[in-house]
């Protein structure tokens, strides 16, 4: 372990090639050993600024200390389907430390070999293993609970609090971030003289307190901007009567007639009578006054403005009462979809009760890592294109699966590119209202995952689905987000299948769940429950 103790980025200005402007500007923060969460909206930069105090992205400007290469960097990535560069080593390590690695996190002695069949939890805390395999000075995982279930996070937690170098953790795990970090450093949006900042606050304590703390910040800055828009709504009235007041006096014909000559005073109170803009010097102290409470009000900061509204979902629901079908019956893992073994040969896969998705249905499906839930949905979507086969009546659908890809990325832009202007106004209008920034996917450039998983809710939304599915939902969504989006699809007015681990969203968004549970003879079993 490295005798540096912090980990500091100092004035850091960023731009992409393509954007026209910085992502962000003169942003400082630093990490002390233990645990520093990082969180903030999808798209403000917190991967951008991990990547570049790992030194794989240059800034504009500012400082790194120590600078990268100095100390060694572990990164875990969002995505699981990145293969970890050590892999090959970690597979062939069986060193006290390597076997404690893989004891704490419960690795197979066979994942290294087979991580193409890993579900997205097995194939995570294969990432995490090899990444603290390193041994690194500065360990940093990048929504390390995306894809993974509740024994899964535990096992996490636990080989975190282990950790004794920098962490660094990004994420939206409330859960995660309340039992690891000991300070929070939030990305957040200012509202400064008509203008939106990115700014990095850090605050001590867990995401319980540190939250805490930022809220009572926000009502304290929103009570001094009233307060300060108020007093210079109550000068600037009481200049508009003091001017009303001056004109009446010196405007009198009885004040006009009785003048004195020799009455400089008056003369001057009637000269400045014939200049609106000046009352005398009364009105210049009182325009000073007007002028300070405004440059008050201006200076103050305030949260930038959200535009986390109920989305509305142009979609309809199918006239057909049912949708899809499947049989009671059993799915074998790595079947094609219809019940065909492949290559299984070990007899593992789902024991069903015949299973109906209605044209109004919200599914939720959960389970551990591993039971077969991507199984059973590609089982659902199958069974639904025999269906059009057979009948000659579509199902318009959309699916968004559990990871995004580059490619998805490209189609994503390209798309919303080739758009007429009113309808992709439409597209950027339902994004917004999803917690994300229209300008930035305007600029051109790679969406966030989380920025891209909305834009391609709402590019689909165009075709007018009857059949949403959504593997793993709230994966790479900031918690604004992922609160528009419960709404939104709660809303829903037709069938709806979302795979997830988070219990309180599926509460939030479906009426119909399907539990998986594991049995001890390789296989699990679905129950079903409204």
């Amino acid at each position: 372990m490295s005798p540096n103790s912090v980990l500091a980025l100092s004035h850091i200005t960023f731009t992409y090639p393509e954007a026209p402007e910085p992502l962000f500007t003169d942003i400082s923060v630093t990490f002390p050993r233990g645990w520093t969460a990082v969180l903030g909206d999808n798209g403000i930069g917190k991967t951008t600024l991990i990547r570049i105090a790992l030194g794989r992205l240059r800034p504009d400007s500012g400082a790194i200390s120590p600078a990268p290469g100095g100390i060694v960097a572990g990164y875990c990535p969002q995505n699981t389907d990145e293969t970890p560069a050590n892999l090959d080593d970690f597979a062939n390590d069986w060193s006290p430390e390597a076997l404690a690695i893989r004891r704490d996190l419960g690795i197979g002695d066979d994942w290294p070999w087979r991580v193409d069949t890993l579900s997205g939890g097995e194939a995570k805390r294969l990432q995490i293993a090899c990444t603290l395999a390193l041994h690194p000075d500065v360990l940093v995982l990048d929504e390390p609970t995306n894809h993974v279930d509740a024994m899964t996070r535990e096992r996490i937690i636990a080989a975190l609090r282990a950790f004794d170098g920098i962490g660094v953790l990004v994420s939206h795990d409330v859960a995660l971030m309340d039992a690891v970090a000991d300070r929070c450093a939030f990305f957040e949006r200012d509202h400064v003289r008509g203008r939106n900042v990115t700014v990095v606050r850090t605050r001590p304590g867990n995401y319980a307190v540190a939250s805490a703390s930022a809220a009572i910040d926000r009502q304290s800055a929103d009570a001094m901007l009233r307060d300060a828009r108020r007093e210079s709504a109550r000068l600037s009235s009481v200049k508009t009567q003091r001017k009303h007041d001056a004109t009446l006096e010196v405007s009198s014909a009885r004040n006009h007639r009785f003048v004195d000559p020799k009455d400089h005073d008056a003369r001057s109170a009637i000269k400045y009578n014939h200049n609106p803009s000046s009352l005398g010097p009364a009105s210049a102290r009182i325009d000073a006054q007007v002028e300070a409470a405004q440059e008050r009000a201006a200076d103050i900061v305030t949260a930038a403005k959200r535009y986390d509204g109920d989305l509305w979902m142009d979609a309809e629901s199918s006239s057909r009462r049912e949708l899809a079908r499947l049989p009671e019956g059993f799915i074998a893992y790595g079947t094609d979809g219809d019940g065909n073994r492949g290559e299984n040969v070990s007899g593992s896969g789902v024991t069903i009760p015949m299973l109906t998705v209605g044209a109004h249905d919200h599914i939720g499906i959960n389970g551990p890592n591993g039971t077969g839930k991507t199984t059973l949905v590609k089982a659902l979507l199958r069974a639904v294109t025999q269906d059009e086969q057979r009948t000659g009546l579509p199902v318009p659908r959309l699916t968004i699966a559990q990871n995004t890809t580059s490619e998805d990325a490209r189609w994503a832009m390209e798309t919303l590119g080739a758009l007429p202007a009113k309808e992709r106004g439409v597209v950027l209008s339902s994004v917004a209202q999803l917690n994300a920034d229209p300008d930035r996917l305007l600029a051109g450039g790679n969406p966030s995952p989380g920025e891209l998983r909305k834009l391609l809710l709402c590019l689909g939304l165009r075709r007018h689905p009857h059949l949403i599915v959504m593997d793993e939902p709230t994966n790479h969504l900031d918690l604004h987000s992922i609160q528009a989006l419960g709404r939104a699809l709660a809303r829903y007015p037709g069938a709806l299948i979302l795979v997830s681990h988070d219990e309180c969203f599926l509460r939030q968004t479906t009426t119909i769940r399907w539990s998986l549970h594991p049995s001890p003879h390789g296989y699990a079993h679905l129950h079903v429950r409204n």
